[in-house]
């Protein structure tokens, strides 16, 4: 005997009323999840699909289907459109925990991943594993990093202020007076034969060693780089650091380019000459930096450049040193786009662009092979 089956029973909602006001809010839903769940209830209140071919339609499956329908008998619209749970476990870290987590990572609060597991716990009685934590680290895209130092007298107030009103300082400058103006960023780095440890590429289980031995004798790299414009940079070793040696890179910096204007920004290093009490090369004006905030010197990475270039080496003579540092600093000589991706800090672009008048076309610096041709007492 031959048992018929039949075709698969078609659902029907059978809520005249629930049907009107679906129609009605899909009409003016902009919301895609709602206006998916509201299709549903409408193609159910036709009573012409069955319900696998209206969660086929829909890209859900029929469990979801019915949890809405069942949703939408027992609440109406709103019980329809009730955002609840997808079912997961309830994410233990939510609300003001997980703000301020966030907030303590942006600001470098914890050094380890226990201190973490600690301060929820204490602050907000969630207990966490490590492996937890971990978890939301990642989820969050937290990564260990070495802070930067900075200065316990610094004044944050002051930093800010001079980003901020930097603008101002160049335009009261009013150096102008018809010829082009070239604004530069300015520091100072010391090296010498006494060996700079760097990190190294190795392998698991493996303790790399690095030559080294105390040989006191040293030289000072004196740095500029332009601010926009044409990006230039200018170099010069020198034997020391002292007023002298900063008004003969002052100097230096002039003659790169005679018939411009040169605003230089740097800190307040007692060797760095003031208007108000040095001499200072015709054509050169000088901007100070706030106390104890180097951050905002882009001039400041040089170091980390140069370091990796000599790091893990035992130089013989400086020279060879001085020799090895021009080349690693030839590419920001001779392409612009090595010293934009340095200087380009939004505030110091913004604030030099405020400034631009029709008297400021910036001209491009050469590399003078006076680099390696150090000046020494």
């Amino acid at each position: 005997m031959q048992v018929n089956k039949g075709m698969p029973k078609r659902y029907h909602l059978n809520r005249p009323d629930l049907a009107q006001a679906v129609a009605v809010e899909l009409r003016t839903c902009q919301d895609v999840k709602n206006q998916q769940r509201l299709l549903a209830a409408r193609l159910a209140a036709s009573g012409q699909l069955t319900a696998a071919q209206i969660a086929e339609q829909l890209g859900i499956s029929r469990r979801r289907f019915f949890d809405w329908m069942s949703a939408l008998k027992a609440g109406g619209l709103a019980g329809l459109l009730e955002r609840q749970h997808g079912g997961g476990a309830v994410p233990q870290v939510q609300g003001d925990a997980l703000k301020e987590l966030l907030a303590g990572l942006q600001s470098g609060r914890w050094k380890r991943a226990k201190e973490i597991q600690h301060w929820l716990r204490e602050r907000h009685t969630i207990r966490l594993k490590l492996a937890g934590v971990y978890y939301w680290l990642g989820k969050l895209g937290g990564v260990l990093k070495v802070p930067r130092k900075t200065h316990a007298q610094k004044d944050a107030v002051q930093a800010e202020t001079f980003q901020r009103t930097l603008c101002e300082q160049l335009v009261n400058l009013n150096v102008a007076g018809g010829r082009p103006v070239r604004l530069w960023v300015a520091d100072e780095h010391r090296y010498g034969l006494i060996p700079v440890v760097r990190k190294c590429w190795t392998l698991r289980g493996v303790r790399p060693t690095v030559p080294y031995r105390t040989k006191y004798e040293w030289g000072y790299l004196y740095s500029a780089l332009e601010v926009d414009g044409e990006n230039a940079a200018e170099f010069l070793c020198l034997p020391e650091v002292s007023l002298e040696m900063s008004g003969l890179f002052l100097k230096h910096l002039a003659t790169s380019d005679s018939g411009a204007e040169h605003i230089v920004i740097w800190d307040q290093a007692g060797f760095h000459p003031k208007p108000e009490l040095h001499a200072v090369p015709e054509h050169v004006h000088l901007v100070s930096l706030p106390p104890y905030s180097p951050e905002l010197n882009p001039t400041e990475a040089i170091g980390d450049v140069i370091k990796d270039r000599i790091g893990n080496v035992l130089w013989e003579k400086l020279d060879d040193l001085e020799q090895a540092i021009g080349e690693e600093l030839r590419p920001l000589c001779e392409n612009a786009e090595c010293v934009r991706r340095l200087v380009s800090h939004p505030w110091l672009v913004q604030q030099a662009n405020a400034t631009a008048t029709e008297n400021s076309a910036i001209t491009c610096s050469k590399w003078y092979e006076s680099f390696s041709a150090k000046t020494r007492r």
